[in-house]
């Protein structure tokens, strides 16, 4: 039976970026909510700093994986119920992690509350290209992704503020109370599915009825995509992004850097002192959009990698606040440069591509933790030094992938 393809009409852009962005932040926030009150968490669970730091990776590593299910399961279900069930099903998950005894109890809770947030990113980039008017999409885009990054800043600010007004358990509460407004926000102002899943209105893809979706359809797209030697590289480098971002911010926390100081204020003034950044970079998109993908994305690793390094000279607080902006703003211009490369190499196949984007941004912020706990022995410094390499290799990889891989082939897939 043919189906008949369904085009839907454009959602008014103003109220759906906007609330689709929000909630953006609050759902990617949750990466990074425990980074301000790691010294808390291990304490009320008589464990180690360093154990606490798996609270972010158990995330985010469940979250990512998560992505690899969600994504099509959107293409199945619709946009609008996956996004309003995977929010409501995070007020449970959160408040289970504010329940948590210990730290088995706590990983656990956080690996299931990644799993439910993992419904809301790859449905809401979809939704975002099939329902908002082709005029204003790489505008709608560019808002959603930055908002997953301005997550990182914005949520470890209002976490310290939580934390240390009514303790670490009261973030996850306040947390649940969010989700289950979002959940009701967005069951508002999104469109419902109508008939048919169809394809993006100005898109010329045959359309596929939920029945005639198999798992070996859901996922030969994925092997296809790591077959490709460019955008196997090219994932390679996506660890590198919020890798280096949440890696700095862990470093930060465990080891300050010379001159700000373990206090509370000094460092929200430093977290906060990178939100301009977040700010600007949605605004200039017009301007960078003339530079072509994979030179932003080469260019912006690089200068991440540089900014990151010159931090571990210890000229003080205002030095390190400076260069991290600058850090904050090359990580902003790297993640849409590379969707859009990759989204740009991927053909057909640009959901699928876009779910393991999204699955290398968080296996790379959930290694980050790790690598800055691994050298935060050696002091700030070291910890600085590293996120720079990881950077450093990420920009490397993404230049071999533009300029340097005819011959080459994806090792672990034949």
């Amino acid at each position: 039976m043919t189906t008949v393809p369904h085009v839907h009409a454009p959602a008014p852009p103003g109220r759906t970026i906007g609330a689709v962005c929000a909630v953006g932040i609050l759902v990617v926030g949750q990466l990074y909510v425990v980074l301000p009150v790691l010294n808390r968490i291990a304490g009320d669970w008589d464990t180690s700093k360093s154990a606490a730091t798996w609270t972010t990776t158990a995330f985010g590593l469940a979250y990512g994986a998560g992505f690899l299910v969600t994504g099509p399961l959107s293409d199945r279900w619709g946009r609008r119920p996956v996004i309003v069930g995977g929010l409501a099903a995070s007020v449970i998950s959160s408040l289970l992690v504010a329940a948590a005894p210990g730290l088995v109890t706590g990983l656990s809770a956080r690996i299931l509350q990644g799993l439910t947030a993992s419904f809301f990113a790859p449905a809401a980039f979809a939704y975002l290209s099939e329902r908002i008017a082709p005029e204003r999409r790489i505008f709608a885009l560019t808002c959603l992704t930055s908002s997953f990054l301005g997550a990182g800043v914005v949520a470890q600010v209002l976490a310290q503020l939580i934390g240390n007004a009514l303790g670490w358990r009261a973030i996850f509460v306040a947390g649940a109370v969010a989700f289950a407004v979002s959940a009701v926000t967005l069951r508002v102002v999104l469109q419902p599915p109508r008939g048919e899943a169809g394809p993006a209105p100005d898109s010329t893809e045959p359309t596929v009825t939920a029945r005639s979706v198999t798992s070996s359809a859901v996922f030969e797209p994925f092997l296809s995509l790591l077959r490709q030697s460019r955008l196997a590289l090219l994932y390679l480098s996506c660890l590198a992004i919020l890798g280096s971002f949440v890696g700095v911010y862990t470093g930060i926390q465990l080891v300050p850097p010379d001159g700000v100081g373990s206090g509370n204020a000094a460092l929200l003034a430093l977290r906060a002192s990178a939100i301009p950044a977040m700010v600007a970079i949605p605004l200039l998109a017009g301007r960078l959009g003339v530079i072509a993908a994979p030179t932003r994305l080469v260019v912006a690793l690089g200068a991440a990698a540089l900014a990151v390094a010159v931090t571990a000279v210890p000229l003080g607080g205002v030095w390190v606040a400076a260069w991290l902006f600058v850090f904050v703003a090359a990580i902003a211009v790297a993640a849409p440069a590379a969707v859009q490369t990759i989204t740009a190499r991927a053909g057909a196949a640009r959901g699928a591509a876009t779910a393991l984007y999204t699955f290398a941004l968080f296996v790379g912020a959930s290694a980050g933790p790790q690598l800055a706990d691994l050298v935060a022995r050696h002091g700030y410094p070291a910890v600085a030094l590293a996120v720079a390499a990881l950077a450093a290799a990420g920009a490397a990889l993404a230049a071999v992938s533009e300029r340097n891989c005819a011959g080459f082939r994806s090792p672990w897939l034949k």
